[in-house]
C-alpha cells in the first residue's frame, strides 16, 4: 500500500521539476508585460503634465528690452541657461540647446515661450529647469514692479527621432 504513495509523490515531484521551469518563465513573462503596460501608462501621464509645462507661457508686461533685462537677470545665476546668437535663450540638459525659448513681442509686452525641446532617455529632461526660469523671472519682475502674467498655452508636436528613441519637439503654430 506504500508503493502506490510512493510512485504518486514521486511522480509529482517529477511534474514539479519538470513544470517548474516552465511556469517560472510564462509567469515572468506576465509579469513583465505588465511592468511594461504600468510603465508606458505612468510615462504617457507624464508626459501630458510635462508637456503643459512646456507649453506655459509667461508674459513680461513691459516692452522687449526692459524683458530681456528681467531674463538676463533672473538666467544670471543659472548656469544651465545661456543666451544664444539669434536671442533666443538655450536650456541645457546635455546640450547647450536642449530647450529653446524665445521672446516675442506682443500687445501687453513681451511673451516668453519654448519654441523647441529635446528627448533624452526617451522623455524631455528640462521640464523642471523651464519652470524654474519661470518662477525666476517672476520674482524678478517682481521686485522691478513689472507684472507678470501666463499667456497663452502652447501647444507641441513630436518631430523625427534622432537616435533610437529621442526626438525634438516643436512648437506647433
Amino acid at each position: 500500500m506504500d508503493t502506490p504513495l510512493y510512485i504518486l509523490l514521486g511522480l509529482l515531484i517529477l511534474a514539479l521539476i519538470i513544470a517548474g521551469p516552465l511556469l517560472k518563465s510564462r509567469l515572468s513573462r506576465r509579469v513583465s508585460e505588465a511592468g511594461d503596460r504600468a510603465g508606458k501608462r505612468y510615462a504617457s501621464t507624464q508626459l501630458v503634465k510635462t508637456l503643459g509645462e512646456f507649453g506655459t507661457t509667461l508674459v513680461i508686461h513691459a516692452p522687449e528690452p526692459v524683458a530681456r533685462e528681467i531674463v538676463a537677470v533672473a538666467a544670471a545665476p543659472q548656469k544651465h541657461i545661456a543666451l544664444r546668437d539669434d536671442g533666443s535663450y538655450g536650456i541645457r540638459f546635455v546640450e547647450p540647446d536642449d530647450t529653446i525659448v524665445r521672446l516675442v513681442r506682443e500687445p501687453d509686452g513681451t511673451r516668453m515661450q519654448v519654441e523647441t525641446f529635446r528627448e533624452y532617455l526617451g522623455f524631455p529632461q528640462t521640464a523642471p529647469l523651464w519652470t524654474e526660469l519661470r518662477s525666476r523671472i517672476a520674482s524678478t519682475a517682481g521686485v522691478r514692479d513689472v507684472s507678470v502674467t501666463e499667456g497663452v498655452t502652447a501647444e507641441y508636436v513630436r518631430g523625427a527621432l534622432l537616435d533610437d528613441r529621442n526626438a525634438r519637439w516643436e512648437r506647433n503654430p
